[in-house]
């Protein structure tokens, strides 16, 4: 999605002139232990994005939720979650002891279903968990207000939408954490790296305390209030960091471009009447297209679709996809036999449902 221009020659100089200068002054290496430099800036740029009022850079998002289990006090607990995941989303929690239970799904975004989350829901429920498959926002605002109504605390994996709005709002907006992710193929690419976004300043401490560097803590807390003993070293690596933040903007644009090249292709599918309706999204801006993941119409092949693609120039081939479905994967049920279960609504729903006809649009040149 990335494309190389002067621009981003411009900022590999920036970054040229960045390991000169870690080399020459030991003071800029130490930047990135206290949160200064280019995790200050980034951080802003994130908090800006989201208009939230904390951001904290992580090495990856797998570990930026191992961090808000450790911090929100996910142990020994069940979270409600969406059956088609990704394994480094649902790991921390299990690793964390809790319980998932998964609920019904929605048949077209493949989103965690709303409408079965309140007959999903245990006793034992501390957390919700849902997860913007393929860059499509769930309803972040519903997810909310039902946590709310049930005093759950609610996260929301955005690893493959940023960029993405649901209302005029980010994808994840209301919810009290929001995870992104800076790996390959997402929407902004740093090589690995990952975020937690949030307006909770508890939930924000808790985090510098169990996974930051004791510089940075004691910017926040004091020079006599540190941990020494944070069980996670989650910092971004500070070549990932300034990657990033010097091509932030440039990274905005492509996936603008990205977005709107997209949008275009799917209303012209559909106008042709060879893949099902998206009612869920409505704009160019309402998936990251993480994941071009496509439903065909009746009768319609595979073969029927890629000619299409190739006659109109399309810089796409069309393959067979099979979303996984974690709790119904042999190795998931054999690792995790006791660490899950399925609400009603799943094992009905699983029943009745097929993915046979679903596709996925690779870009090929």
């Amino acid at each position: 999605m990335l494309m190389f221009n002067m621009e981003l020659l411009n900022d590999i100089d920036s970054f040229k002139k960045y390991l000169v200068d870690c080399f020459q002054q030991p003071s800029m290496q130490q930047q990135h232990l206290s949160g200064a430099g280019a995790t200050h800036y980034l951080e802003a740029k994130l908090k800006d994005y989201y208009n939230k009022k904390y951001a904290l850079t992580f090495c990856n998002a797998t570990t930026a939720l191992h961090a808000l289990c450790i911090a929100m006090d996910l142990n020994n607990t069940e979270i409600l979650t969406s059956p088609i995941n990704w394994g480094g989303s649902v790991a921390p929690f299990i690793f964390n002891k809790n319980r998932l239970r998964f609920t019904s799904f929605d048949p077209i975004s493949l989103n965690l279903s709303l409408r079965d989350l309140p007959s999903a829901i245990t006793k034992k429920t501390k957390a919700v968990l849902s997860v913007d498959f393929n860059g499509t926002p769930v309803d972040s605002k519903a997810i909310k207000d039902f946590c709310s109504q049930n005093n759950l605390i609610y996260i929301s994996d955005c690893a493959q939408s940023m960029g993405s709005f649901l209302n005029d709002k980010p994808a994840g907006y209301y919810s009290d954490a929001i995870v992104l992710s800076f790996s390959p193929g997402k929407s902004f690419f740093a090589g690995e790296g990952g975020a937690i976004i949030t307006d909770d300043v508890t939930i924000y401490e808790k985090l510098l305390w169990y996974s930051q560097h004791p510089s940075r803590q004691k910017t926040a807390f004091g020079l006599s209030n540190f941990n020494d003993y944070a069980p996670i070293n989650g910092r971004m690596n500070p070549f990932s960091v300034f990657f990033l933040n010097e091509i932030f903007q440039l990274s905005l644009i492509n996936l603008k471009s990205h977005q709107f090249k997209c949008f275009e292709l799917l209303s012209q599918l559909q106008k042709e009447n060879l893949i099902e309706s998206t009612p869920h999204i409505n704009a160019p801006s309402s998936s990251s297209f993480f994941n071009f993941s496509l439903q065909l119409r009746p009768l319609v092949k595979i073969e029927q679709l890629n000619e299409f693609l190739q006659n109109h120039n399309q810089s796409f081939i069309a393959v067979p996809v099979l979303p996984k479905i974690i709790p119904f994967d042999i190795i998931f049920r054999k690792q995790f036999r006791s660490k899950y279960s399925c609400s009603e609504s799943l094992l009905k729903q699983y029943g009745n449902f097929r993915l046979n006809d679903r596709v996925k649009l690779i870009f090929v040149k």
